[in-house]
């Protein structure tokens, strides 16, 4: 039964790697437009769509290795506040 969830993981990250593929192809679709130049300019919506994009699968990542419920749970822990 291991090895299935093992799979299913693996489907997953495969899934949502294919979105991390599309902004490849976009940023170097941007890259051979600038033909050579050492500048780029984007659209500020296609900046922000790209991290957006960036964002998700890495929180997805985390969830699914359970990176995300370790950083959830060091965040509940109880601060110690001095008074003096």
């Amino acid at each position: 039964m291991e090895g299935k969830s093992e799979i299913n993981i693996g489907k997953y990250v495969s899934r949502r790697l294919s979105q991390v593929k599309v902004l490849s192809r976009l940023l170097e679709t941007e890259l051979e437009s600038a033909k050579g130049g050492r500048e780029i300019t984007m659209d500020r919506n296609v900046v922000e769509q790209v991290l957006d994009v960036l964002e998700i699968f890495v929180e997805d990542c985390d969830s699914v290795t359970g990176g995300l419920n370790a950083r959830k749970i060091a965040e509940q822990k109880p601060t110690v506040a001095r008074l003096n």
